[in-house]
C-alpha cells in the first residue's frame, strides 16, 4: 500500500513539474513578444541584445523611421529601485531630451508603459573607449589629443548647461561610425547645478552623492565631504586621459576608501615603460591634484600640450593618411558586429552620511 502511495506521489508531482514548467516558458516567451510588439508598433525592429544589467538591457535595433540603427535601453519597473524609478531615470530622461552637442550620445524619444521605460538614442558603431585601449593597449598621444579635446568639449558644454555628469569614465565614452567620441550615460547627472548667489557673492552649488567607479572618484568624494561636481568631473577627465597614454587607470578600483585617499593623494605615478612627452605629463598633473589647485577646462585649452601645431589626426581622432589601420577591429571587440556593450549595473551612487541627491 505504502508502495503504491508513493508512485501515486511521485507521479503527481511529474506531472506538475511538466505542466507548471512549460505554462512559466511560454508566460516569458509571451511577455518577450509583448514587450518586442510595443517597439515594433513605434516602427522598430529589434534585434540582438548588446548590453544587461540588474534591471535593463540594451537591445540593438533597426528604426524604420530614421532609417539607420539605433540603441534601446529597456529598464523594468518591477526590477529598478525605487530611487531609480522616481529620481534618477526621471531626471536622466529631462536632461538628456535637451542636451545637444556633436559629442554626446543623441537621444530620440523614450517610450513608457505600464511595466517598462524604453529610452532610444543613437547606436554608437566602433564601440567604446575601454574597448579600443584594450585592442591598442595605449593611444598614440596625439590620437589621445584629439579624443580628449572632444571630452572636454562635451564636458564643458554640459557644464555650461547647468548639468554634472558625476560618471565619466572610459566605458563611458564611445565612437559612432565616423570614429567621433560620444559621452553617454547621464543616469547619475543631475541638472540645476548653476553657481547661485548668496550673500552678495557667485557660490557654487555642492553635491553630497557619491557617485560613479572609485577609480575616476576624485579625493573630495572618497573623503565623504560636500563637493562642486564640476570639479570632479574634471577629475575624472583627467584619470581618462592618464589612461589613455599609460594604458591603465592611474588609481585602483579599491573598494577600500582610506587606501584609495592615499593614492589619490600621492598624485599619478608615470611607469618608465611608457615614454610621454612632459607636455602631455604636466597636463595630466594639474588635473589630478587637490580641488583648491586643479586646473579648470579653460586654463587646460592654454596648455602647451593642447596648442601645439596640426597633429596628423583629424577631428575624430582618425590618423589622416592612415585612418583604415587606426579604426578599431570589430573582430577584437565584446560584440561580433562591434557594438557598445553598455555596463549597466554601475556601482551606482551612494550617499555620503544620510543624504542622497
Amino acid at each position: 500500500m505504502g508502495s503504491k502511495t508513493e508512485t501515486l506521489q511521485k507521479g503527481l508531482q511529474s506531472a506538475l513539474r511538466e505542466n507548471v514548467i512549460p505554462t512559466v516558458v511560454c508566460e516569458e516567451e509571451e511577455q518577450q513578444k509583448r514587450r518586442e510588439s510595443v517597439l515594433e508598433l513605434n516602427g522598430y525592429i529589434v534585434q540582438e541584445t548588446i548590453g544587461n544589467g540588474a534591471f535593463s538591457n540594451v537591445k540593438r535595433a533597426f528604426s524604420k523611421s530614421l532609417n539607420h540603427p539605433v540603441a534601446i535601453k529597456i529598464i523594468s519597473k518591477q526590477k529598478a529601485t525605487k530611487d531609480v524609478l522616481e529620481k534618477f531615470l526621471p531626471r536622466e530622461i529631462e536632461l538628456v531630451r535637451n542636451l545637444k552637442h556633436a559629442n554626446l550620445i543623441r537621444f530620440h524619444e523614450c517610450i513608457e508603459t505600464t511595466l517598462r521605460f524604453y529610452i532610444i538614442m543613437q547606436y554608437a558603431e566602433n564601440g567604446s573607449l575601454l574597448q579600443l585601449i584594450r585592442k591598442e593597449k595605449y593611444l598614440p598621444e596625439e590620437r589621445a589629443k584629439s579624443f580628449f579635446s572632444q571630452l572636454i568639449s562635451a564636458v564643458e558644454y554640459i557644464h555650461g548647461m547647468g548639468v554634472v555628469h558625476r560618471d565619466i569614465k572610459c566605458e563611458n565614452i564611445v565612437f559612432d561610425k565616423s570614429f567621433t567620441l560620444k559621452l553617454i550615460d547621464f543616469g547619475f547627472a543631475r541638472g540645476n547645478m548653476q553657481p547661485v548667489l548668496a550673500g552678495g557673492k557667485i557660490k557654487p552649488v555642492l553635491s553630497k552623492t557619491f557617485c560613479g567607479s572609485h577609480a575616476y572618484a576624485s579625493p573630495e568624494i572618497l573623503k565623504s565631504v560636500p563637493y562642486q561636481p564640476q570639479l570632479s568631473d574634471i577629475w575624472a577627465v583627467g584619470v581618462v586621459l592618464y589612461t589613455m597614454v599609460i594604458g591603465r587607470l592611474p588609481f585602483s578600483n579599491e573598494a577600500n576608501v582610506n587606501v584609495l585617499i592615499k593614492q589619490v593623494s600621492a598624485g599619478p605615478k608615470f611607469p618608465k615603460d611608457r615614454s610621454i612627452s612632459d607636455e602631455c605629463k604636466n597636463l595630466i598633473q594639474k588635473i589630478l591634484r587637490p580641488v583648491n589647485a586643479r586646473i579648470t577646462i579653460e586654463e587646460m585649452r592654454r596648455q602647451p600640450w593642447l596648442t601645439e601645431n596640426d597633429s596628423g589626426y583629424d577631428d575624430m581622432g582618425i590618423e589622416k593618411r592612415y585612418d583604415k589601420k587606426m579604426k578599431l577591429d570589430n573582430s577584437s571587440s565584446d560584440s561580433s558586429d562591434g557594438s557598445t556593450r553598455v555596463t549597466i549595473n554601475n556601482p551606482g551612487c551612494s550617499a555620503s552620511p544620510g543624504h542622497r541627491d
